[in-house]
């Protein structure tokens, strides 16, 4: 089985001789590891919202939400055949947890792991600092992009975490309990090797995958990733472009993708492409500016124009995964009341007037002589944003600036997080079960000083809001459930004031056409067919491992 990472992972592979996923910046867990050695207590099939036990049977929260019991499955072992036990799940937990800020998720980890307590090997006591209904299934058991991986006490227990770079061949690290072990890691590829000794097959929980040999290939982008499927060199990975993926279609029909028919080719995201303001710098900390920034944008002419009617057009950050569901009467009469998808001119002039802009000689909205400056910066996975908008706003009377990040460059990250830019295009993630997955980045606690680091790239708008938080405190103590009435008027409250003050602007929601390759292995998830969600990005692509079968 050859596949390349995601669509944000191009040229030399990277991490390929540090294996520590905790490590701020390695992507090792994401792009290939997750698919091989990692396994995790639980996934979940997005498309159904079905739980998939796999480390661990089943877990349950006591009357308050605070403490968590989860059952481990009996015979797990790592790679070099140590027991997996309730002692690695109270290590890592903790120890993440005590080197926060410095390792991935640890803040997180900090504020919600009181302690772990292990009554025996198989039974896993997690104490929460406060009530959290939804923590463990957004954290420990979606396999979506959490990426939070178990690691062997054994191993790791008298290494620094910050500095421990996991990766010794001769010594079998990295040690993982999946079916694969790393044989070769370089910068062109990595090969995983088939453990026939793998705990699944010895304790009957499941047979051994179907591919004997898992290669991990880079790739350059689009028509790089275009060349290696016609050419039948790689079986999955980067996603194409809907165009690219036509054309790669018509050469080679072997390639398909989620949907058998277009223009919408590909699986939700979860995410939603946004449009994210500095709301603590001028002239984007003022909301008039924003909203009148939002009716400029016509998100059917990007939809046609960016993605060839590829994405559904979106004004909040819900995903398909769960929009429907969430669409009750309460909540569309205030998407009704605000309709802020529709552009409209006349309303542009109304809020740039309320915000004291006119329009100068040039047709530009300016104050004190100086126009509106857009500089839309975009990562190049993106790029399809860019000219569409820059277009739009510029015909609207903003001095907009589609301005593409360099190939390879991961500087936007650090700018965004650090409070550095004006505007950006990024995505809106997380919307996979309930409004408060989303609504929750609204949060002040996010809102990090200029020049400070925010602690979640996705919530980094710096918008502040005391009445929102106030709110959404209330949320995240309580299950999220449509049957939930007082969960259900909290978020419809949240919802209102992000429509109001539009911190960010969503506009299309994010269907990348995951590419699947049948000339040799068959059984690939889709719309006919949805056992797990596509995204090789996502922990459950290794759902897909085990069931993927050779071409006879």
């Amino acid at each position: 089985l050859i596949v390349t990472p995601w669509s944000d992972s191009t040229g030399p592979l990277k991490n390929f001789d540090n294996w520590n996923m905790y490590l701020s910046g390695n992507q090792t867990l994401r792009h290939m590891g997750g698919k091989t050695m990692y396994e995790q207590l639980f996934y979940t099939n997005l498309n159904t919202g079905e739980l998939i036990p796999w480390q661990a049977e089943k877990y349950e929260y006591n009357k308050d939400y605070t403490v968590i019991t989860m059952t481990l499955r009996k015979g797990v072992e790592w790679s070099d055949n140590q027991p997996f036990t309730c002692a690695d799940v109270k290590f890592t937990l903790e120890t993440v947890r005590d080197n926060s800020p410095d390792l991935n998720f640890s803040s997180n980890y900090k504020e919600w792991v009181k302690s772990v307590d292990c009554p025996d090997d198989l039974t896993v006591v997690i104490n929460l600092t406060k009530p959290g209904p939804r923590w463990f299934r957004d954290n420990l058991a979606l396999g979506h992009e959490n990426h939070y991986t178990i690691v062997p006490q054994h191993i790791w227990k008298d290494q620094d975490p910050k500095k421990f770079n996991n990766f010794d061949l001769a010594k079998g690290w990295p040690v993982g309990t999946g079916a694969y072990k790393l044989v070769s890691s370089n910068a062109q590829q990595m090969v995983f090797d088939r453990r026939d000794d793998w705990w699944g097959k010895k304790s009957g929980f499941m047979d051994l995958p179907a591919p004997e040999r898992i290669i991990v290939v880079s790739v350059g982008g689009d028509e790089s990733m275009a060349q290696l499927l016609i050419s039948n060199d790689v079986d999955s990975g980067h996603p194409l472009l809907p165009g690219t993926f036509k054309a790669v279609n018509a050469k080679n029909p072997k390639v398909h993708s989620w949907n058998p028919e277009g223009p919408v080719w590909g699986a939700p995201d979860g995410c939603g492409y946004n449009l994210v303001f500095n709301n603590a710098k001028d002239p984007w900390s003022n909301k008039d500016v924003r909203i009148a920034i939002n009716y400029a944008i016509n998100r059917d002419e990007l939809s046609t124009l960016g993605y060839e009617k590829a994405n559904f057009p979106i004004q909040v950050p819900f995903s398909s995964y769960m929009a429907d569901r969430w669409m009750l009467p309460d909540t569309k009469a205030i998407l009704d009341k605000y309709n802020r998808i529709a552009p409209d001119a006349a309303k542009v002039e109304e809020h740039m007037k309320a915000a004291g802009f006119a329009k100068d000689a040039d047709g530009k909205w300016a104050k004190d002589g100086n126009t509106v400056k857009v500089p839309l910066r975009t990562p190049q996975w993106l790029a399809p944003l860019a000219p569409v908008i820059a277009a739009q706003l510029q015909k609207a009377g903003f001095d907009a600036v589609a301005a593409l990040e360099p190939e390879g460059s991961s500087a936007w990250v650090d700018d965004i997080a650090l409070g550095n830019f004006d505007t950006m295009f990024l995505v809106h993630c997380g919307s996979l079960t309930e409004p408060f997955e989303t609504l929750k980045d609204m949060h002040s606690k996010w809102s990090a000083k200029i020049g400070e680091k925010c602690a979640n790239i996705i919530a980094c708008t710096r918008y502040n809001n005391p009445e929102a938080d106030k709110l959404i405190d209330a949320m995240e103590a309580i299950p999220g459930s449509v049957d939930n009435k007082e969960y259900v008027q909290l978020a419809n409250q949240v919802l209102d004031i992000y429509l109001r003050d539009m911190p960010e602007i969503m506009l299309l929601e994010e269907l990348h056409v995951v590419d699947f390759n049948d000339t040799y292995w068959t059984g690939w998830p889709g719309k006919a067919d949805p056992y797990v969600a596509p995204y090789p990005c996502w922990e459950a692509w290794n759902i897909i491992v085990h069931k993927i079968k050779p071409v006879q």
